[in-house]
């Protein structure tokens, strides 16, 4: 057993006005406007209770929660789902169908691509690797270069504590490596999700390797051949992705130094690929190697259309290339609803990761999340390395706030509540980490349950609640939001304000 705890610090939250976000401020602020015009208006007892109900409103708006939410935190939801009413009945189709294909003066086959909106700014750029190429995912909107890299981390639950704590600490060396102060790297995202079966792999090594002596239609044989083809269709595979991604602000000398553009920030960001990957092979993580431009078309195409994954598997060994083309690594359709989103061969449920776990934990306080379900799902978590100089200064501004809180609240005569106590001891250990040279990371958490209609979707979404739970997790689904919180589960380097 590992004699090693894990803590992890409260919620962040930033605060206009003390806990008050800049939102919540407006509301009070507006509360408070409409009492005054009640009571100067109507100049009477009523015009009092009216500015009374006003103000008792405003409150409830933003403290009274409505389904894990204030009305305050629902508005903008609600809103936004109605300005896209029109369009969620409508839904997305691809147009790649009837677009049909040309053929370059090389022979080869160059089909039109078509991304629904959210993507549609999105290029996949050929950058020039060795004697290959790898895939940049070139996002203008943001201004961000991203590589993926496949990778295997071995059987991290069957090793003892002390093990599990010396790969812990070496991937802490990993992240604090990209917290450097200059680095121009902006998001590290990793997934592990597990997917389909081709239903192919037990077939083809039973061809390769039985013996040819017992003939096929003997009775052990046929038992054989029919126990595999029972268990095709329930077969899954686990796959573990990384993203790295690189912002222009941040590399915006070392992009300068290599000659600007696109070039330069595709050469820019499998720099940082290959430094990640030697820490990572460092700290025994396989690192498979980049991914090619198809490959990383063909991880994005697998989350949207997961059950078409063996129908492409077979197109790809019949001669039509391996992967995907990138300008059709999107939907082919889509449909959003208020609790789940539509697309291809699945239905999707998504959750954040509200609360990690409020008690200490041990290194393999993940495993029922990610070992021990058999639901179809996904596990993302985006994490953004703090250079170390602003990590300090926040470090510090925060305990001198909560100084200055406590000191109030002594002199008024509050009394300090458990939740402040944590929140000061957390302020506090941070500065004390950030002091002995260790680095900073905000992260945000997704996971997705994926089925082939609704009612199984459902199903596995209630079934990797529950192992989050075992997990100390705990999950907040995020209606309204489907589409936009399910594109945190693909390998983008998104989910992170």
């Amino acid at each position: 057993m590992s004699a090693r705890r894990y803590r992890f610090g409260p919620l962040e939250e930033r605060g206009l006005v003390g806990p008050l976000s800049a939102r919540q401020v407006a509301v009070v602020g507006f509360a408070a406007l409409l009492a005054l015009v009640a009571m100067y208006a109507m100049r009477s007892w009523s015009g009092m209770l009216v500015a009374v109900a006003l103000l008792a409103g405003g409150g409830a708006a933003i403290y009274v929660p409505l389904s894990g939410h204030t009305i305050e935190e629902w508005a903008p939801i609600a809103l936004r789902w109605v300005a896209r009413s029109a369009d969620q009945k409508r839904g997305y189709r691809s147009g790649s169908p009837t677009a049909g294909a040309r053929v370059a003066a090389s022979g080869e086959l160059i089909c039109e691509g078509s991304l629904p909106p959210a993507m549609a700014d999105l290029a996949m750029l050929e950058a020039p690797y060795g004697g290959d190429s790898v895939g940049v995912l070139y996002d203008p909107k943001r201004g961000t270069y991203t590589a993926a890299l496949a990778v295997r981390a071995g059987a991290f639950g069957l090793l003892d504590g002390s093990e599990q704590e010396r790969k812990l600490d070496a991937w802490g060396s990993v992240l604090a490596s990209l917290a450097r102060d200059g680095s121009p790297v902006c998001r590290l995202q990793w997934i592990e999700r597990t997917l389909p079966g081709r239903g192919d792999e037990h077939a083809a090594y039973f061809q390769a390797e039985r013996d040819r002596s017992v003939p096929l239609d003997s009775g052990l044989v046929s038992s054989y051949i029919e126990l595999i083809e029972t268990a095709a269709p329930a077969s899954q595979e686990h796959e573990i992705l990384l993203a790295l991604q690189i912002d222009e602000r941040r590399g915006g000398r070392d992009l300068r130094r290599l000659g600007g553009g696109a070039q330069a920030g595709c050469e820019l960001v499998l720099r940082e690929a290959e430094n990640l990957a030697e820490h990572l092979s460092i700290a025994e993580v396989v690192v498979h190697g980049l991914m090619r431009p198809n490959r990383f078309g063909e991880a994005i195409r697998n989350a949207f259309d997961p059950y078409g994954r063996a129908g492409r598997g077979r197109a790809a060994i019949g001669g039509a290339g391996e992967g995907v083309d990138p300008a059709r690594m999107g939907p082919q359709a889509d449909h959003e609803s208020w609790s789940s989103y539509r697309t291809d061969s699945a239905e999707h449920v998504t959750a954040w990761v509200s609360s990690w776990p409020r008690t200490d934990v041990g290194p393999a306080f993940l495993t029922p999340l990610l070992m021990q379900t058999t639901a179809l799902r996904t596990v993302s978590v985006c994490i953004e390395p703090v250079p170390h100089s602003a990590a300090v200064r926040r470090a510090e501004a925060e305990r001198t706030a909560e100084i200055a809180e406590e000191m109030q609240r002594e002199r008024q005569g509050f009394m300090t509540s458990a939740r402040v106590r944590r929140r000061q001891e957390s302020a506090a250990r941070r500065e004390e980490e950030l002091a002995d040279g260790h680095a900073e990371m905000r992260l945000a958490g997704y996971v997705g349950a994926h089925g082939r209609d609704k009612e199984e979707a459902e199903r596995f979404f209630a079934e990797v609640e529950h192992c989050a739970a075992l997990a100390r997790l705990e999950l907040e689904r995020l209606y309204g939001e489907q589409e936009a919180a399910f594109y945190n589960l693909l390998p983008l380097g998104w989910g992170l304000q």
